[in-house]
């Protein structure tokens, strides 16, 4: 109970308008409080506010996983920034939910339960047989995952696999309320020779980024290189090695062990902007803000689309992507996504592009540094 009365009074002191004056005013970089004015419309205490509630909802949520057992069914940040729902099957819990600063949403389907769904979905093989009825349009499963605003689970597919997607969802015990088709113009691609960070080269001929430094190297996108390929600067210094490397699967992640007398630095490259400071790797609830770092397009931030997404890539699926509406393109690959100072993840792959818009896909950093038993280095 003191633990929920701490988080009742930390709701009401933090800002809950844009406008309100904060004391962390200085700790975003500028070069982020320009891109996140320029992407949300956010002045500088603006984008303060909503990084540092951002954070905040991210803590709140993990004491009500925990104290909500089986009937949690998810959380997300509003639109506006400010509200934070936390979604339960129990309207028994409501009060609790309301007491730790959050908006209660009772929902009939519980997290598990969809979750448990798209799980079972990752276990079969969904591409579709060929038929004569779908020569005439472009199939694909694009991408599945849990949508927790709408309390239900989400497959994204071309318009030739609508039917197929809908089979799918039966196929895993979910009914018509329980999920919903999308329909998308592409299916996404990994983003290949990117840089968010420094530029390296794979076996001195591809190119990638660095995503984030670690005590003995840095970690990268899983579909830059595989395990022994070598790790060079653009101008042919040796970085090290590719330790490990996943993709596609269950990530899309490696880690390049360095070279001895490598300098590893706790910053992501500003290009020209100065260098953007990593400070943790607290991660983001659904709705929060989120920027991106990468060579081709610059900085540009958007919001948590959706947590633990399954995405179809030529290669193969790779499950537990973060999805975002930042847009990236080639180039991009391989780049920071961060919350303010809070490293959240290397991007991967996705679609559009920074003229129209677009989606694209991150591997959050703390499921490769909890798989290799890496430390991040901070600024």
């Amino acid at each position: 109970m003191e633990l929920i009365k701490f988080l009742t009074f930390l709701a009401a002191v933090l800002p809950v308008a844009y406008g309100a004056p904060t004391q962390a005013s200085s700790n975003l970089h500028p070069k982020i409080l320009a891109a996140m004015k320029r992407d949300l419309g956010l002045d500088a205490e603006q984008a303060t506010a909503r990084v540092a509630r951002d954070l905040w909802a991210s803590d709140v949520i993990e004491q009500l996983r925990t104290t909500a057992g089986s009937s949690f069914a998810g959380a997300w940040i509003a639109e506006d920034g400010t509200t934070l729902n936390v979604a339960v099957t129990d309207e028994a819990l409501a009060a609790e939910v309301s007491a730790a600063g959050a908006t209660p949403a009772i929902v009939a389907n519980s997290f598990s339960k969809l979750e448990d769904a798209k799980l079972a979905l990752d276990n079969m093989d969904i591409e579709q047989p060929k038929t004569l009825a779908t020569d005439a349009a472009e199939t694909g499963i694009a991408a599945y995952y849990v949508d927790v605003a709408a309390n239900k689970l989400v497959i994204e597919a071309l318009a030739g696999s609508v039917a197929h997607a809908e089979a799918l969802a039966a196929q895993v015990g979910l009914v018509a309320s329980e999920f919903e088709v999308k329909t998308v113009d592409a299916m996404p691609t990994t983003l290949a020779t990117v840089l968010g960070g420094d530029a390296y080269l794979i076996n001195r001929a591809s190119r990638c980024s660095v995503g984030f430094s670690v005590t003995t190297g840095f970690v990268s996108a899983g579909h830059c290189g595989t395990a022994g390929s070598t790790a060079t600067t653009s101008s042919g210094a040796s970085l090290g090695s590719f330790s490990a490397s996943v993709f596609p699967g269950s990530a899309d992640m490696s880690y390049i062990r360095t070279v001895s007398g490598t300098t590893l630095s706790g910053y992501i490259d500003g290009y020209g902007s100065g260098n953007l400071p990593v400070s943790g790797s607290t991660a983001s609830a659904t709705g929060a803000s989120i920027c991106r770092s990468g060579s081709t397009t610059g900085v540009h931030c958007g919001t948590v689309r959706s947590l633990g997404a399954t995405v179809t890539y030529a290669e193969g699926r790779v499950t537990g992507l973060t999805q975002t509406n930042v847009c990236a393109e080639p180039g991009d690959s391989g780049g920071s996504f961060y919350t303010g100072a809070q490293a959240q993840g290397v991007t991967s792959g996705g679609s559009g592009n920074c003229a129209s818009g677009g989606i694209t896909y991150f591997q959050p950093v703390n499921e490769i540094l909890s798989s290799y038993g890496l430390t991040l280095v901070r600024a």
